[in-house]
């Protein structure tokens, strides 16, 4: 529910900012975006508080530095004393963060992708009840995909009337800057067993597999894109009631793309399953990182019976536009654009139509196919 309406709060402006790894690849970037409209709000927070005032000295605007260890109860409560919304760019082993904003009745949102387990079981009814006895509001998985991804089906879907079938296919460059943590979760997503869910069914899927050509924006054209375990696709049967969700990833340079296929269908990729092998092959990746040359593109087709719209985007730099994005959903948050408490996902809570508009002041136009 956005907008105004019974359950508005009272204005957040005396009120702080948190961003977790405010100091990384993309939390740096939301900081910097957020920061000349809130300012001396925005706290940028990680485990080295030198890393974290050094940010903000680097932002100006009134950005503050602070430390915060989520493996440390204490350290978590005192990065959250006099904070309002929190912004989540670091892996959290446990949810230790989100719980503590929720038992705190705070707004909460985050970029991290590990949300595939909330489509198993009773994870998400759990969250979402925690936040609504609370008084929390919470808006999970922004960013790229999920969280542009997802307000470009919502705006399909409205002008269908409704989905039975929604699928996504996001394009990213090797050359792309990934934070540390990122492509260290992308390297275990290699190896992760997960489900797609097609003609109301759940069906057993690995990483890289059933390849598909897919026509993206101009100029990146067609590429073979592969399943993948973005989490969008866990929860579209429960957020839009579809029944049929899948996303799919595509690699440039595509012999890459083709190589990590083999790797994934040989079983190879559950080598990545090892920690030790992962941190190795991030910490080569992080000695070299480089957005030269780098660029991303986005798909997404949504069916009604028989008719079906797409919309595609392309951008230069993941990390730019996934702050984007971040950042647009915790502008939600932080002007009580969430009227009602708990766990939401953002093609349930985002107006399209001023999110995207946003975007495209950014260089970020999303294309709608003619009806």
């Amino acid at each position: 529910m956005t907008g105004e309406g019974i359950g508005r709060e009272p204005s957040l402006s005396n009120q702080d900012i948190l961003i977790v790894g405010g100091y990384g690849v993309v939390g740096r970037r939301i900081a910097a975006e957020l920061a000349p409209d809130y300012r001396g709000r925005v706290i940028v927070a990680g485990r080295h508080l030198a890393r974290a005032e050094q940010a903000a000295m680097a932002l100006g605007c009134g950005t503050r530095g602070r430390m915060i260890d989520i493996g440390v109860p204490s350290s978590i409560a005192a990065a959250l004393e006099g904070i309002a919304v929190v912004i989540s760019c670091i892996d959290q082993p446990g949810r230790t963060l989100l719980w503590a904003a929720i038992a705190r009745g705070l707004r909460y949102t985050d970029i991290t992708p590990h949300l595939v387990e909330l489509g198993r079981g009773a994870a998400y009814e759990k969250i979402d009840a925690a936040a609504r006895r609370s008084g929390a509001r919470l808006i999970l998985g922004t960013g790229i995909v999920p969280g542009i991804s997802s307000v470009m089906v919502r705006a399909l879907a409205d002008a269908l009337g409704g989905a039975n079938t929604i699928e996504t296919a996001l394009l990213l460059g090797a050359a792309d800057v990934s934070g540390p943590a990122s492509f260290d979760y992308f390297l275990q997503e290699l190896a992760m067993p997960f489900d797609i869910h097609v003609d109301g069914k759940d069906r057993p899927a690995r990483a890289f597999s059933a390849p598909r050509l897919v026509e993206y924006p101009p100029p990146v054209g067609a590429q073979c894109a592969y399943l993948f375990p973005f989490s969008d696709q866990v929860l579209y049967p429960r957020t839009m009631g579809v029944s049929t969700a899948v996303t799919r990833l595509a690699i440039e340079p595509a012999w890459l793309a083709r190589l990590l296929s083999i790797a994934a269908q040989s079983g190879a990729s559950h080598l990545l399953a090892i920690r030790a092998v992962r941190h190795a092959i991030a910490r080569r990746r992080r000695d070299h990182p480089s957005d030269t040359g780098a660029r991303f593109a986005l798909r997404v087709d949504v069916r009604r019976g028989s008719r079906s719209r797409h919309a595609t985007l392309f951008g230069h730099t993941q990390a730019d536009a996934a702050a984007a994005g971040a950042a647009g959903v915790a502008r939600l948050l932080i002007e009580n654009g969430v009227s009602e408490p708990g766990a939401w996902m953002p093609e349930q809570i985002i107006d399209p139509g001023p999110f995207l508009s946003r975007l495209a002041v950014r260089g970020l136009k999303v294309e709608f196919s003619v009806r």
